[in-house]
């Protein structure tokens, strides 16, 4: 396997100013220019008006990765390569003795943790399997969703990470440049320490924002700027808290946050393109819940419920 290994006596200084307002001007446009909408065969209207899965009128499907998506994924690199100068320099600073003894930064930063991994898998599944069974479908597709954002995000992720083979800040020798690639398929199986790019906590949390708000943005348009601010803001938070407990340096969750935003993007672009497709025909219909009592053979009785899914 190659072996990438820089002199370990990178930029650990403040980042230039250029660098940073060149990084700022990346950002605006990954975040205000909804590039991941704005593109050929999307037919989602610049209207505040909810589509129906009904409403196939001007509706034609678009592809599964786009020259929008392309380009977000381009800018998430570009930002990620930005940062890696400053990720020594950040890790000083989040890392900082009188930052870390604080109590209450501390249970925020678990709390951060927690949000990325389980919380958003289980919230998802949750609005996804609950919404279905107390009859409302709305809460099932945008739990449906993140469902399936996080999951594909975390596929990619889980290859990047295995490919490029980034040490961890918290293993030896700790160092930036500590690269190998392909090392991460090997770390995998023991304690992830060649595992850091991307980090999997940041690809999830801003899966889950970009699915969900993207998908309230389309059937209920009146709530989407308050969805947008609160999921991204938690998505924020676990990254700064995946850097605050050493397990990643600033670029790892800056690459996992641009994953799963751009996954969010193309998996609910590609269903509001193609209503009535057969994912969620069988995922997204009504379920027959039938409840079961049966003898046990030891004596007593069993008392389970039949869930069938059309």
């Amino acid at each position: 396997m190659s072996r990438l290994r820089v002199p370990s006596t990178p930029s650990w200084r403040a980042p230039r100013p250029r660098v940073v307002g060149l990084g700022a001007l990346l950002w605006a446009g990954l975040v205000t220019g909804r590039i991941g909408w704005a593109q050929e065969g999307s037919p989602l209207p610049p209207t505040n008006a909810p589509r129906t899965a009904a409403d196939t009128s001007t509706v034609r499907p678009a592809p599964i990765v786009t020259w929008g998506d392309l380009k977000g994924a381009a800018i998430g690199t570009g930002l990620a390569a930005l940062a890696v100068p400053a990720d020594g320099w950040v890790r000083s600073a989040v890392r900082r003795p009188e930052w870390q003894v604080l109590e209450g930064v501390q249970q925020l930063a678990r709390a951060g943790n927690l949000w990325g991994d389980p919380t958003v898998l289980t919230l998802g599944t949750g609005m996804w399997i609950g919404g279905r069974l107390t009859g409302h479908p709305r809460v099932a597709q945008v739990g449906l969703r993140a469902f399936e954002t996080i999951g594909v995000s975390g596929v990619i992720t889980r290859v990047l990470k295995a490919s490029i083979g980034r040490a961890r800040p918290n293993h030896p020798p700790y160092d930036v440049w500590d690269v190998e690639f392909g090392r991460g398929w090997e770390s995998a199986r023991g304690d992830g320490a060649y595992e850091a790019m991307p980090s999997g906590h940041a690809t999830a949390a801003f899966a889950f924002a970009s699915a969900v708000s993207n998908e309230v943005a389309l059937i209920a348009p009146a709530h989407a700027r308050t969805v947008r601010l609160t999921t991204y803001g938690l998505a924020t938070w676990t990254a700064y808290s995946r850097m605050h407990t050493d397990a990643h340096w600033l670029s790892d969750v800056v690459l996992g946050a641009a994953v799963g935003t751009v996954t969010g993007w193309a998996v609910t672009r590609w269903h509001a393109t193609r209503p009535g497709n057969v994912i969620d025909r069988y995922l997204l219909g009504s379920a027959v819940v039938t409840p079961i009592v049966t003898p046990a053979p030891l004596g007593g009785t069993r008392v389970g419920v039949s869930l069938t899914w059309p």
